[in-house]
């Protein structure tokens, strides 16, 4: 009973973390600052829960073994490169090692439904200031509230969405499963008025995905690969396609449904990445070498494979993917139950997501551990543990 409220408070001061953490994307510079130091808090208290679950719960999951391995290999492949490139200081290197070490805490979090419901409350809260404050700037096109980018807003909206659709699943009373509902209309509508094309895509797979794990058993399985397969092609295709007749005519279409181009300048980033990569293919450029750093556009990488591969190379890439396959495994062994499969449906969504941004690791925290968080609580979910344990 003792360790049970203890893991609780440890959620409880998590969950206001993660919302304080979003911060750090604001338009105003106090609120940045708090942002940022909430940051260090939630990546430090994973750390001293990780160390307390080893203390506590020695065994642990049995089936991690190869998670450790990756996060090791992750660890390992990052401290080389820190310490033979030299781009970052030791403040950075740590945050970093730190996020590594967040995620194998969060998958060692004993989650169940009280606990994933009460960050579900959480997000509807902190989801409904948003609303009103949008409802008071009327709704604006590409509606930011107080952070600095729409499509931060989107993809924030779109984690909430996960803890929203749990809560309404493990609702009680009508009246919560009515609240719930609501909450989750507003949100689909908010992520509308922030006119974000890649969480509206991220959206559309999350369903296709649920549908296939609930009815397609010969199928979901090879879900993991498939949307590997179809990263890397469009990563590809998308650079070649440009000036072509077909490039041109998906171009128009796009302009008409969506009003934006097709080609919004990442085929430039990506093909200018191409040649710098060919000079260091093996290790990269160094830890926390950004795509500005080594091409003449001033932007991100906008694709978290790529981001990856600048730093450490084909080999970090190769031990990331790794650690993907193994999250992917474990939740499959768990994917009797409802949590575990949106979490697998969120987990391929991001991959997608994630051809088009980067914020799975150091260039977005706030995001990345909402996305992990996501990701690995379906790994431990148990939907049988007693409530009132």
């Amino acid at each position: 009973m003792k360790n049970y409220k203890g893991e609780s408070l440890f959620l409880v001061q998590l969950f206001v973390l993660v919302f304080f953490n979003t911060f750090q994307r604001s338009q105003f510079d106090v609120l940045k600052d708090i942002g940022l130091l909430s940051i260090y808090l939630t990546l430090f208290i994973m750390f001293l829960f990780l160390i307390r679950s080893f203390i506590y719960h020695k065994a642990g999951l049995n089936n991690l073994k190869m998670i450790y391995i990756a996060i090791s290999l992750l660890i390992f492949i990052n401290t080389i490169s820190f310490v033979f490139t030299k781009n970052v200081n030791t403040t950075y290197f740590i945050q970093v090692i730190f996020l590594f070490l967040f995620i194998l805490g969060s998958i060692r979090i004993k989650w169940d439904i009280q606990s994933v419901k009460l960050f579900g409350y959480v997000t509807s809260v902190f989801f409904l200031f948003i609303w009103i404050h949008g409802y008071v700037l009327d709704f604006p096109n590409r509606f930011v509230s107080i952070y600095n980018n729409p499509n931060y807003l989107g993809v924030l909206l779109f984690c909430m969405l996960y803890f929203q659709i749990v809560s309404w699943k493990y609702s009680h009373t009508i009246m919560e499963k009515i609240y719930f509902s609501i909450v989750i209309l507003a949100n689909l509508f908010l992520i509308y008025m922030t006119n974000s094309r890649s969480v509206l895509l991220a959206i559309l797979i999350v369903i296709i995905v649920w549908f296939i794990l609930r009815h397609t058993k010969k199928v979901y399985s090879y879900l993991f690969y498939a949307i590997l397969l179809i990263n890397f092609a469009f990563l590809f295709t998308y650079t070649k396609l440009k000036g072509t007749e077909l490039g041109n005519s998906l171009n128009e279409l796009s302009l008409e449904y969506t009003n934006k181009n097709l080609f919004s300048g990442r085929s430039e980033i990506w093909e200018q990445l191409f040649i710098k990569i060919s000079e260091k293919p093996i290790w990269g450029h160094g830890m926390g070498i950004r795509a500005s750093d080594i091409i003449s556009i001033p932007l991100t990488a906008h694709n978290q494979y790529l981001q990856i591969v600048i730093e450490v190379g084909f080999i970090g890439l190769v031990i990331f993917l790794f650690l993907l396959y193994t999250v992917w495994k474990l939740l499959l062994k768990n994917r009797d139950n409802d949590v575990a499969k949106l979490s697998a449906a969120f987990f391929i969504a991001i991959l997608a997501y994630e051809n088009l941004e980067l914020t799975l690791f150091q260039n977005n925290y706030s995001i990345a551990i909402l996305q992990w968080l996501i990701i690995t609580i379906g790994i431990s979910f148990n939907e049988n543990v007693n409530e009132k344990s």
